[in-house]
């Protein structure tokens, strides 16, 4: 952190002082006392699960010169010689944030916000990609999208930064508006509205609701890019007062995707930006992650960059791990691709199609785990799905979890089979490995379906 100070903390947070060196900076600001260093400001976070206070003894140890504190109540063991300064606030969560905030408003610098319920995180590496063609940008590192990761990823910002590119998710209502509040997004990206946290959205409508709050939320004189193409985004073009760009492959979108080619190899298509076109190639597999790159190059289009430095930045992008990753097993031909990051019935879908359309003349393992998250409605989900699976080109599919029973019985191919004992399941898939076949992962996070693909690409070391 650069230039901020107790007293700059103290008027974030609106805390109680209760004791130390009023003129100390905030160098640097941890929540987990395993990183902590010297000198650093230590804010105890208190969840359903931990309690950040039950550690002010072993921050204090290892230097903390800042104590953020909740609770009244508080075990600091023997501080001297070295007394930290301590201020006491309502809730450490929200003063983090607010922290945060009061830090982002130092730094006068174009602020994308990303949001959305697939695509976040490729969108936001293609973006960062193609800004630091020209100059360092910030980015989410991972998933630190929520109230405490995107606060601590803003507090990351310096002088050397020309801009920033910030991962928003959310899992309950409210809180895109919080996290827009902290970021102060000067461009908004929604990539798509889709099935995903249904145990708290209840339906799509829902999703909808909270996630255009980010494009309610921006800064004056901001802009929102738009996918075109989504059903729920789309009816936003004309009710918004702020500057918009739509993204698509519609004709009517500002920016858009032509002469789409999904085989042989990684997609190719013509970026068109107001009548202007180049032809990008894509380094990673999936018509979804096309659409991620016209997002971000609507976005870099708004900050001025030009055709030449989208099409760079696209080209040149690393997929994060676990996001369509890609492992070419060249003893026996085999083509891995663990998508297993996260999973929700619109991405499922988006990945098979996409797998279909991408090795048309390839042999396909599908190896689906269970989707999480989706409330009451999850078996009937499943189901919807074996029933897209039933509708697709033949292929041998392992599914794995109790809720891809479902799946695994309205699919109806002769050739799959399902598990919910993981020893089994992996047995069942060593035995299903072919030469020259496509072996596809995709699962939510939870059921650690990673474990099956690594397996899989570590069988050359």
């Amino acid at each position: 952190m650069e230039n901020f100070h107790l007293h700059d903390l103290i008027n974030a947070v609106g805390g109680e002082f209760l004791l130390g060196d009023p003129h100390l900076n905030v160098v640097r600001v941890s929540t987990d006392t395993r990183t902590i260093h010297k000198g650093d400001t230590y804010i105890s976070l208190a969840g359903k699960n931990f309690d950040g206070h039950n550690f002010l003894k072993e921050a204090i140890e290892k230097g903390a010169a800042i104590l953020v504190i909740s609770k009244h109540d508080i075990e600091l063991g023997n501080p001297f010689p070295v007394m930290p300064a301590i201020i006491r606030v309502a809730d450490t969560t929200r003063a983090l944030g607010d922290m945060a905030a009061a830090y982002r408003k130092k730094f006068n610098i174009p602020v994308v916000g990303i949001t959305g319920t697939n695509g976040k995180t490729t969108t936001k590496q293609i973006l960062t990609a193609i800004l630091e063609r020209r100059a360092p940008a910030l980015s989410t590192e991972g998933n630190l999208n929520n109230q405490i990761g995107l606060p601590m990823t803003l507090l990351n910002l310096n002088a050397k930064h020309a801009y920033a590119v910030i991962e928003m998710g959310t899992s309950y209502h409210g809180e895109i508006k919080r996290l827009c509040e902290i970021a102060k997004p000067t461009v908004g990206i929604i990539t798509n509205i889709g099935v995903a946290h249904l145990n708290n959205f209840v339906n799509q409508e829902g999703v909808f609701l909270e996630k255009k709050s980010l494009l309610e939320s921006l800064t004056s004189g901001g802009c929102a890019v738009l996918n075109i193409d989504d059903h729920y985004l789309a009816k936003l073009q004309d009710t918004l007062t702020c500057e918009t760009i739509t993204f698509g492959f519609t004709g009517r979108a500002q920016v858009s995707a032509m002469n789409l080619k999904m085989w042989p190899g990684f997609p190719q298509f013509d970026l068109v930006i107001n009548q202007q076109s180049v032809h990008i190639k894509m380094p990673v597999y999936g018509n979804f992650n096309v659409y991620n790159a016209m997002s971000a190059a609507a976005a870099a289009f708004k900050l001025g960059f030009t055709l030449e430095e989208i099409r760079a930045g696209i080209e040149s992008f690393k997929p994060a791990a676990m996001r369509m990753e890609v492992k070419e097993l060249m003893s026996n031909n085999i083509t891995v691709i663990n998508d297993a990051y996260n999973a929700n019935p619109s991405s499922m879908r988006e990945a098979i199609s996409s797998l279909f359309q991408s090795f048309t003349d390839r042999e396909i393992l599908l190896v689906l785990a269970d989707m999480l998250e989706l409330g009451v409605g999850a078996e009937q989900e499943h189901a919807q799905l074996g029933e897209f699976l039933k509708a697709q080109p033949g292929c041998r599919i392992l599914f794995y979890g109790p809720l891809m029973q479902k799946a695994y019985l309205a699919a109806e191919n002769a050739d799959s089979k399902h598990f919910t004992d993981m020893h089994k399941f992996l047995a069942e898939l060593e035995r299903s490995l072919r030469p020259g076949m496509v072996v596809f992962f995709k699962g939510s996070r939870a059921m650690k379906l990673e474990t099956a693909a690594r397996k899989v690409m570590g069988r050359e070391g």
